[in-house]
């Protein structure tokens, strides 16, 4: 009886590594690997990058204009991880004059650690014209292998208001379509070039 129950050990501890492997592949990654630390949401005025060339002044109208940047700051615990895609959904506007933009980003070479950024941006007359320069709320989701992992929300939200209808595409900017794109490199992690 006691080399039945060896034995049994023996074969469990063989095949559980089979059905573990089954199992995350069905599954996706564990929950956990990223985690948001905070969404911060500002009206910043864009660098100007004017002054550096001679002759052109240093001061605009468009330059006052006031750029909707969000960041959003999150660990990861695999060792290295690609297709880490980040979707924001933004609120804007009250009753029948709300809005909601969505767009993502794609992320490559994202290391383990903490305190990576995202970032998205909106056009200073994108947030006039449907925010009056307001912003209602803020979503994002952290999606890897295809498996929403985390998720938060600017603030704190008892309603799912991003679900049930389509978001408006096309208006949430990566860096590198902002006049950021210049610094985007070394602040933000690194998006997976466009196919």
């Amino acid at each position: 009886m006691s080399n039945r129950k060896t034995a049994l050990v023996v074969v469990l501890l063989l095949v559980s590594p089979f059905f573990s492997f089954l199992s995350s592949a069905q599954y996706g990654p564990a929950a956990g690997s990223f985690k948001i630390r905070s969404i911060r949401q500002q009206l910043v005025v864009p660098p100007d990058y004017r002054s550096l060339v001679q002759g052109l002044g240093t001061s605009g109208s468009s330059l006052a204009k006031k750029w909707l940047r969000i960041e959003t700051a999150f660990d990861s615990a695999p060792e290295w991880a690609d297709d880490v895609q980040v979707k924001y959904y933004v609120l804007m506007g009250r009753g029948r004059q709300a809005r909601i933009f969505g767009g993502q980003e794609t992320y490559i070479n994202v290391q383990a650690g903490q305190n990576h950024v995202s970032a998205m941006f909106m056009h200073p007359n994108t947030v006039e014209r449907y925010g009056q320069g307001n912003v209602e709320a803020v979503h994002v989701e952290i999606w890897f292998q295809g498996q929403l992992v985390d998720q938060a929300n600017s603030p704190p939200a008892n309603v799912a208001w991003w679900q049930g209808t389509e978001p408006i595409e096309g208006f949430l900017l990566d860096p590198r379509d902002t006049p950021w794109s210049v610094i985007a490199f070394d602040r933000y992690e690194e998006s997976k070039p466009a196919q």
